[in-house]
């Protein structure tokens, strides 16, 4: 089971709205004037050049990533309770989550233009603004484990609730929150994505299934194949269909919008994939970080070809995994202590 469930613990919905409090948090000092290092690496057919940043704050556990509206990357540091950014000129700022032990994690750019995170042990649904303002949404139940996110359709940000059983979002605007209860129970949901059509799509890491949140509002499930498969990541590809990561059972699998679930084993066995997300535009490809295999890789979309890239520092156990700034793939190493970026992916 990976850091995800590890350090998962609590948290709940509003069902109505809440009010959210505000802290300018001061910024650590950086450390990081330059990358930690490049190295070239060869993945048989061309180079990847890998640099590695290493995060100020030692063990910080950095886990979920994204490039936000302002151009620089932002990530949470789940095991020390911090936002980071970094910034063009390679320098890492960090800025301190109000609620200690909150376990940040998945982390996205909302649709107001704000870095919106879950705060796993912390039951709260969290938004830094890009000049450090963090804004946090107590959810009245604990227990709940807030983990993936994804903007909707209709402007709220959605998110899953693991141990509550639930999906469910927040209007940026107003602090609402709506629930939806899954249809079968123990489902651990665990990560969210839109679909092309406007439908939301999750993963259930215990139920072993896909769910649909359709436009209606009513919900799907589809079973995934393989027994125990570990569902985690899911991201929407290219191609139209819903691409996500068995971790447990180390397969890349891809559902369409009718239901049907294609698998595509990793070619290094037991290498635990993570997170999924949509490569560069035109590549046609979605890749993913696997935990065990210390790899980045990615799968092309016509026909489930897999390719990994050894990530050069020693078991660092990459996570996250996002496409953004300078058109590079970005990632976090959970036990490396530092974020990557594949420059030529």
């Amino acid at each position: 089971m990976s850091r995800l469930y590890m350090f998962a613990a609590c948290a709940a919905v509003l069902l109505s709205a809440c009010s959210g409090h505000s802290v300018m948090q001061p910024p650590a000092a950086s450390s990081n004037p330059a990358p930690f290092g490049v190295i070239a690496h060869r993945n048989g057919v061309s180079p990847d050049a890998f640099v590695a940043v290493k995060v100020p704050s030692r063990n910080s556990g950095p886990l979920g990533i994204v490039t936000g509206p302002d151009g620089n990357v932002w990530f949470t540091e789940q095991l020390k309770d911090r936002i980071g950014k970094l910034d063009t000129n390679n320098h890492i700022t960090e800025f301190a989550v109000p609620t200690p032990k909150s376990h940040p994690n998945h982390i996205i750019v909302g649709p107001d233009g704000n870095l919106w995170f879950t705060e796993a042990v912390g039951d709260k649904i969290a938004k830094i603004t890009t000049a450090g303002v963090i804004t946090e949404f107590p959810l009245p139940k604990a227990g709940s484990e807030p983990g993936g996110l994804a903007v909707g359709p209709d402007g709220d940000v959605w998110f899953t609730e693991t141990f509550h059983n639930k999906v469910a979002k927040i209007n940026p605007t107003t602090g609402t929150i709506t629930e939806m209860k899954l249809p079968e129970t123990r489902s651990q949901p665990a990560f969210i994505t839109q679909a092309l059509d406007g439908s939301m799509w999750f993963t259930e890491f215990s139920g072993n299934r896909i769910g649909e949140v359709k436009t209606d509002g009513t919900i799907a499930e589809f079973a995934v194949p393989t027994a125990n498969a570990g569902v985690a990541g899911i991201t929407t590809g290219a191609d139209g269909k819903l691409w996500f990561t068995e971790s447990t059972a180390s397969k890349i699998g891809s559902i369409t919008t009718a239901g049907v679930i294609a698998e595509f084993p990793t070619p290094t066995a037991n290498a635990k994939p993570e997170f999924i997300t949509p490569g560069p535009p035109g590549h046609n490809d979605v890749w993913f970080t696997e935990f065990n295999a210390n790899n980045i890789a990615k799968v092309t979309v016509a026909d489930g070809t897999i390719t990994e890239l050894a990530v050069p520092t020693p078991n660092s156990e990459p996570h996250d995994i996002s496409f953004g700034a300078g058109g590079f793939m970005w990632f976090t190493e959970f036990a490396g202590n530092q974020i990557g970026f594949d420059t030529t992916p």
